[in-house]
């Protein structure tokens, strides 16, 4: 991190990168940034740290493309996230493996004795996966999330109720004493 710009708040270094294409503001940037959008583009993508690595570098790209969207005020890693889920999204959709089905079959644990939250989420359907990731951990609304994926908010609504039932049945078959064998 660019000791220069360690201390600036991330107003400071968009403005920096904006006026100056200061290369050491956008390099604190990243570095501030870039692990939790990460984590967001490696949840939406079902754990596949490649896919998450690519999806990255696209929302970076895109980011920076558009900075002057970016309002002061309005908290830049949220922003970069929205961005990053938006890619992921994108992503899942280009190949296909985006769904909004009624009801989803669930693959069989990996690991029938452990399995976690990040596992559980991991092996759940995209469609779940998505609008369980982007509301409950990124803080969506429904409304946005149907406009981005271009769904109904009843549809997300109902696919959350699904995605959070079947975490739940995931981690209590998989717990001491409540495996359902």
């Amino acid at each position: 991190m660019n000791p220069s710009f360690a201390s600036c708040s991330d107003a400071e270094l968009v403005l920096a990168v904006r006026r100056d294409r200061a290369d050491a503001a956008f390099s604190v940037l990243y570095d501030r940034h870039t692990p939790r959008a990460f984590q967001t583009a490696w949840r939406i993508l079902g754990g596949n740290e490649h896919e998450a690595e690519d999806v990255m570098q696209d929302a970076w790209v895109r980011a920076v493309d558009t900075l002057d969207t970016w309002r002061n005020g309005q908290a830049f890693g949220a922003w970069l996230r929205g961005i990053t889920a938006h890619v992921a999204i994108d992503r899942l959709r280009r190949e296909r493996r985006i769904v909004f089905e009624s009801d989803v079959e669930l693959p069989a644990p990996a690991s029938p004795d452990v399995i976690d939250l990040e596992t559980a989420i991991a092996s759940l359907a995209p469609g779940y996966r998505v609008v369980l990731v982007m509301h409950d951990i990124e803080g969506f609304t429904h409304e946005e999330i149907a406009e981005r994926l271009g769904i109904t908010a009843g549809t997300s609504k109902g696919q959350l109720f699904k995605a959070r039932r079947a975490v739940r049945v995931r981690l209590a078959a998989n717990t001491a004493g409540g495996r359902n064998d």
